[in-house]
């Protein structure tokens, strides 16, 4: 009997066949990866492809595996009879696609699909790997990476399954381990001495050569893998997302901006820095670029990298209007561009959304935390991201934003892409000098003077202001011309501006709009849409119906295009000050360029520089950052009552003052950055047994993306439709996917001691869930709900762990 494949009923010909032809379509359709590879490696990227794709299943044929496959074939078959169906259909591919509605009925019934497969205690790849070591021998011989390549196209080549390679195979009363156990001691050897007499010797180089070696791996591992999933959806009849290449249409009826010429200028530049004024273009200026890196044969494909998710966002909607087809990926991003999707589509849509988090698509837009997490190797699909990375062309966009601690990670990231050759391009409205030198560039920065038509920003200096009450005229101006702009650098002060406002719309004033970090992923989504409608720019210039008041937190700096002719302002360093200035007059409809009042913010008659500090553990109060005292200072001396104007251009001249040399990195800056490039060390080829925390970026115990306090996740609403409620008032997810769409559905992030602040006053209560049918102790898992009125759509949760303490024993504790 012709072995099987699957116990769909696809022969293990048919499929392997499938698998090859896949392989050799993907790099037909994208010759780059074949020279890329031929530069790094010297190798030939189609030979090791082939070869990898012919012998990845042979381990089907085994008789243990294939029986197996076999029995539970001929219970698929019996199904069918039961369901008045041909026991076999003549097209093997209408068996395989039934086979999708078998697979439903038996989780429907709660039984397993492939009950003998099971239990075989043989996991194919396994034995893939041994029959083509056997066969090939001498010059023929498989190359290491040929060797990851099979036994990890199923994600097993990983220490969490190191007792599969120890147990598979093995023959009762028999040896202590399988026949399997030497290729896995093999691989850790291997693994071990790449680039180094062993693991005590870690030298510069040794990182260096684990990168490249990763990177010669890395890529017949994901085409192996990505070749097999495709093959095999066509099979069960699914759909196939095209790997497009990247195509930028700049528009016939537009006219090059000064910045969009001026980009070209340093496309050449292995690293180029682009500064140019908020608004000016900057990201037509990137795709224009990235079309550059292509045509000269750098890079197939473009990956921009956000400071965060929010803006990424608004990018990736943005982008999305000119280019052949742009990838979202972040921790929120299905809910973000999936989350309306219908049950019928949600397949298909997984695995568009898989190719944005393997960064597969034309252009992808994500998160700097994400590029960064897919260097730590501590998932099977980041050798995926890693390949991809490496035929892209870069952008880090709004690169001013991050501190020393995301920078020190940036460096990590940078030296990476120079060793894989990727071309990038740093952009940013106010980046300072001292970067440049921070980050090893040695070219001067492309930098996009604001032409002398251009409004300067008027800056009004009105000292302190502890409440609205502080600022009341300011506010009254708004409230008569019917719009504004406030940035608050908390969400206290911000919900405080926001109640002003909200007293004045009860008696006919304008509507205003609270928008900082604390709502639910679905909310977050209506408000943008909401202040664009309000303040954007067709609001000013197509309908010219504009009308509101936006109360923004540090969130509003860069991901909303909206507009106002008035804004109020707390204090934060230059650079940060020309990001919010970037939203005054940003249509240019006001020739005076619009009015910016900024104010020193107080709490308790002192100054109140949060976020721009730091919070010692036991300490009294904030300790201002440097940036932000200078900032003060220079506002406090320099500006007064009188507007006055300033220019795009003295904007930058301040922030390069603000930061003349950039500070020595510390101890846990660099104790941080080492520990990541242990990482890519450690984990160039075998995945570890370690967590990784996609949401905290972080990889549990060793290394953090951000220097952030940590986090927890309260949901608005108990569990509805998205679970079962089981015995003992335990809610069921169907599966991990399900609880997720739930948490980003209903979940907020917010800081431990604000979930401490809203237990301590009775705002939120526990419930205990579980996952499928995991029924032990360890498998029941906590979450903490808000009571009714904590949160609402309109003001997010802003009330969390304010009012009254509640101590169990002593009763109401006043603040």
């Amino acid at each position: 009997m012709e072995p099987l494949a699957k116990p769909s009923g696809i022969t293990l010909r048919d499929h392997r066949q499938h698998v090859y032809d896949e392989a050799l379509a993907l790099l037909d359709a994208h010759p780059f990866w074949e020279e890329k590879y031929k530069a790094l490696t010297g190798d030939d990227l189609r030979y090791r492809l082939r070869r990898v794709a012919w012998w990845h299943d042979a381990g089907k044929a085994h008789p243990i595996w294939n029986d197996a496959c076999q029995f539970d074939y001929n219970l698929y078959r019996s199904w069918r009879q039961q369901q008045g169906m041909l026991a076999q259909e003549s097209d093997p591919m209408r068996n395989a696609a039934d086979f999708r509605k078998y697979e439903a009925a038996m989780r429907k019934a709660k039984k397993n699909s492939s009950p003998r497969l099971m239990q075989a205690h043989l996991r194919h790849e396994f034995d893939s790997l041994a029959q083509a070591l056997k066969q090939l021998k001498g010059d023929n011989a498989l190359t290491l990476a040929e060797q990851v390549a099979i036994a990890a196209h199923h994600g097993k080549l990983n220490h969490r399954h190191v007792d599969r390679w120890r147990n598979d195979g093995k023959v009762p009363q028999g040896d202590e381990v399988g026949p399997y156990w030497s290729l896995w001691e093999n691989f850790n050897n291997r693994s071990d001495l790449i680039g180094s007499g062993g693991k005590s010797l870690r030298s510069k180089d040794d990182w260096k050569i684990r990168v490249l070696e990763r990177y010669r791996v890395a890529a017949l591992r994901s085409l192996l893998q990505l070749a097999d999933t495709r093959a095999s959806r066509r099979e069960s009849g699914g759909k196939v997302p095209d790997l497009e290449p990247f195509h930028y249409h700049f528009p016939d009826h537009w006219a090059k901006r000064d910045v969009q010429e001026a980009v070209l200028t340093g496309a050449d530049q292995p690293v180029c820095i682009l500064r140019a004024k908020t608004g000016s273009g900057k990201t037509d200026a990137a795709l224009l670029w990235a079309k550059y890196q292509v045509t000269q044969n750098r890079a197939d494909r473009l990956v921009i990298a956000m400071p965060t998710r929010f803006t990424s966002n608004a990018l990736a909607i943005s982008v999305d209007k000119n280019v052949s087809s742009t990838g979202l990926y972040h921790s929120s991003a299905w809910y973000t561009r999936y989350g309306d999707v219908s049950e019928k589509d949600r397949d298909d849509a997984k695995e568009l959304h898989k190719l944005a988090r393997g960064l597969a698509t034309p252009v992808t837009v994500c998160t700097i935390d994400h590029l960064l997490l897919c260097l730590t190797g501590t998932k099977e699909d980041q050798h995926t991201s890693f390949f991809f990375l490496a035929n892209s062309a870069v952008v880090f966009d709004e690169a001013d934003f991050y501190d020393p601690f995301v920078q020190g990670n940036l460096i990590v990231l940078l030296n990476t892409l120079r060793l894989l050759k990727v071309p990038v391009l740093i952009m940013s409205a106010t980046v300072p000098d001292s970067l440049r030198v921070r980050y090893k560039i040695p070219d001067e920065i492309i930098n996009v003077k604001a032409g002398e038509r251009v409004a300067k920003c008027p800056i009004v200096w009105r000292g302190a202001a502890e409440c609205p009450e502080d600022v009341e005229d300011i506010l009254n101006d708004m409230v008569k011309r019917g719009t504004g702009i406030v940035y608050a650098n908390t969400v206290d002060r911000a919900y405080a501006y926001y109640q002003w406002f909200a007293a004045k719309h009860k008696n006919g004033g304008p509507k205003p709009v609270l928008y900082h970090s604390r709502y639910t992923e679905p909310d977050k989504k209506a408000i943008e849409e909401q202040l664009i409608k309000m303040l954007g720019k067709d609001a000013w210039t197509e309908y010219e119906n504009a009308s509101g008041i936006a109360i923004l937190t540090q969130i509003g700096e860069m991901s909303i295009n909206i507009s106002a002719p008035i804004m109020l302002s707390d204090a934060c360093p230059w650079d940060r000050l020309a990001q919010r200035a970037g939203r005054l007059d940003r249509f240019g409809l006001d020739p005076t360029g619009g009015l910016l009042y900024v104010v020193e913010p107080y709490r308790d008659g002192v100054s109140y520089p949060a976020p721009y500090g730091e919070l010692p553990k036991g300490g009294s109060g904030w300790i201002p950052a440097d940036a932000f005292t200078q900032t003060v200072q220079e506002l406090s001396e320099e500006f007064n009552e009188t507007p006055t104007p300033v220019s795009s251009t003295e904007f930058v001249e301040r922030v390069n003052n603000l930061y003349k040399e950039q500070p020595d990195f510390t101890s846990k800056i660099e104790q941080n950055c080492d520990r990541l490039k242990d990482l890519m060390k450690l984990n160039w080829m075998i995945v570890p047994d370690q967590y990784a925390d996609e949401d905290q970026v972080t990889v549990f115990g060793q290394w953090k993306s951000r220097d952030i306090p940590p986090q927890k996740t309260v949901f608005i609403v108990p569990p509805g439709s998205d679970a079962d409620q089981g015995d003992e008032n335990v809610y069921v997810f169907k599966n991990w996917d399900a609880f997720r769409g739930y948490e980003l559905e209903f979940g907020i992030s917010c800081p431990d001691y604000l979930e401490r602040m809203g237990n301590e006053r009775k705002q939120l209560y526990s419930l205990c869930f579980r996952v499928g049918d995991d029924k032990g102790k360890k498998d029941i898992h906590k979450i903490l709900i808000l009571v009714d009125g904590i949160y609402t759509p309109k003001i997010g949760l802003a009330l969390l762990g304010k009012g009254e303490k509640t101590d169990r024993a002593k009763g109401i504790i006043h603040d």
